[in-house]
């Protein structure tokens, strides 16, 4: 039964972190449109909501752990990207 439990933890998590990587890649395109439109109060919110949801998701890929958490692993690496390259282009 502990298994079973582990692994509906597990895929629970799942859901979380692409949830949220999902939000993060709309964060980071929040951040342009907002800085396009001349709304740069939003825009710097936006950024600051996409750091915290990579936070997130370092946390539950901990939680993860294993080959499960090293499926994700690219696409943090593309968000954090992302976040890097719009952090630039604000300079």
């Amino acid at each position: 039964m502990a298994h079973l439990h582990r692994n509906a933890h597990d895929q629970a998590l799942i859901q979380l972190i692409e949830a949220d990587v999902d939000i993060g890649f709309s964060l980071v395109d929040e951040v342009r449109a907002y800085r396009l439109s001349g709304q740069p109060e939003f825009s710097v919110r936006a950024f600051q909501n996409a750091i915290e949801i990579v936070a997130d998701i370092e946390r539950r890929l901990q939680h993860l752990g294993g080959s499960g958490a090293e499926a994700f692993l690219p696409l943090l690496g593309e968000l954090r990207d992302e976040l890097a390259a719009v952090e630039r282009e604000d300079r």
